[in-house]
């Protein structure tokens, strides 16, 4: 994990913005940059796009109290999971 790559993975959750309107509430939410690190931080180089979308899936959860869409986390985790993979 990288500054690079906590950065694109903060711009892939702010452009979804998962909390909606919610997200002017935060007064601390920093474009998820906490919540992009700690998904940064349980990827494995070898976690597949299900095991990630179940990340995003459990960090938001966890952070915010809220329930995601499991199919907008599957599409994030694919751009995650080409991300991490690119040479």
């Amino acid at each position: 994990m990288n500054k690079e790559q906590i950065s694109k993975v903060k711009t892939l959750l702010s452009e979804w913005n998962p909390l909606g309107d919610m997200s002017t509430q935060i007064s601390d939410l920093n474009n998820y940059e906490t919540e992009a690190t700690d998904i940064l931080w349980h990827v494995k180089e070898k976690s597949t796009t299900d095991q990630i979308s179940k990340l995003i899936y459990s960090v938001l959860n966890q952070a915010f109290g809220i329930h995601v869409d499991p199919v907008k986390c599957k599409i994030i985790a694919k751009k995650i999971h080409v991300m991490l993979n690119e040479k």
